[in-house]
């Protein structure tokens, strides 16, 4: 069975099991499956807001996973008339790669170019919910197909 992180720590252990976790008041038991693609993007204070940071992704290893970022502009019903796009990520745990596939479709106000901090959760890395101050890789994207090693992580 995939291993689970633990979200603040970043301890990774066995699945299919059960385990007495520390429940404080200030934070809940929260464990992330291998194989796993978290985006954090940049804070917005409102839906129209473009922010200028780049996203943060979290990559769970020890299994494959897939994750389609979905853009839109967010203040309006455009979407339901397709005006938005898909950012496909892809990560293959046996040849350690992650592909972040060419963006599909677009809207008005999109942002063409943006950069992700690309993160492997570990042990006190990845960990919680501020963004990770050092990341593994960071990459600009500009629509293209991208693809990034990550053997040594």
């Amino acid at each position: 069975s995939p291993a689970w992180y633990d979200f603040w720590t970043g301890a990774a252990q066995k699945g299919s099991r059960e385990i007495d976790a520390d429940a404080p008041l200030n934070r809940i038991p929260l464990y992330v499956r291998a194989g796993s693609i978290i985006p954090f993007g940049p804070e917005i204070e409102y839906a129209s807001e473009k922010p200028a940071g780049p996203i943060e992704l979290r990559i769970y290893k020890g299994a494959d996973g897939t994750f389609d970022l979905y853009q839109d502009a967010g203040d309006s019903y455009d979407y339901e008339q397709g005006q938005h796009s898909v950012i496909p990520i892809r990560w293959n745990e046996s040849t350690g790669v992650l592909t972040i596939g060419g963006r599909e479709g677009s809207f008005p106000g999109m942002v063409a170019k943006c950069s992700f901090r690309i993160v492997v959760v570990g042990r006190g890395h990845g960990v919680g919910g501020e963004v990770t101050k050092d990341a593994d890789k960071e990459v600009s994207y500009e629509g293209a197909e991208i693809k990034i090693a990550l053997h040594s992580q």
